[in-house]
């Protein structure tokens, strides 16, 4: 006698597996990240859109720049921003992504920036214009969403 459902346990299994695959989604690939990078990142932090620039971090993300001591944690990144907007414009951001590597739920991108910060008291630039290189260590979170936990950045040291 033929068992009624012969192909239950193969559809149960196939539910299963799909239901996982939504749970964790895949990560973003190489395209995606470096849009993250852009779209996230970037952009905001060039328009001086400093609330949805800090939406790409984790809450305890790190960030470790020039001339600073650590940031870490949302709220300090925070105040970091905060002081970018009171005593500077940005007059120049320019970012490249060189590389891309995932290993599971952690994944980075590094490259190179140009950068250019002009004092809004006296429209001088402080610092000149500095190249350096940067280095995102991105998490994948609960939600499946993926944030900076690290950002590294520092000059390569004088103007180009």
């Amino acid at each position: 006698m033929k068992s009624p459902r012969p192909h239950l346990p193969l559809i149960l299994l196939s539910f299963l597996l799909l239901a996982g695959c939504a749970a964790h989604p895949r990560a973003p690939d190489e395209a995606g990240f470096r849009r993250m990078v852009a779209e996230d990142y970037v952009a905001p932090f060039k328009a001086g859109d400093y609330a949805r620039w800090l939406e790409v971090f984790a809450d305890d993300a790190v960030a470790m720049h020039n001339r600073r001591p650590v940031d870490a944690g949302k709220p300090a990144i925070r105040a970091f921003a905060a002081a970018v907007e009171s005593y500077f414009r940005l007059a120049r951001f320019d970012v490249t992504v060189t590389e891309v590597r995932v290993d599971g739920n952690i994944a980075w991108t590094r490259g190179e920036y140009t950068s250019e910060f002009v004092n809004k008291s006296d429209g001088k630039s402080p610092w000149g214009v500095e190249q350096g290189k940067f280095l995102f260590i991105w998490q994948r979170q609960g939600d499946g969403t993926w944030k900076i936990v690290l950002d590294m950045g520092n000059s390569n040291g004088g103007s180009p």
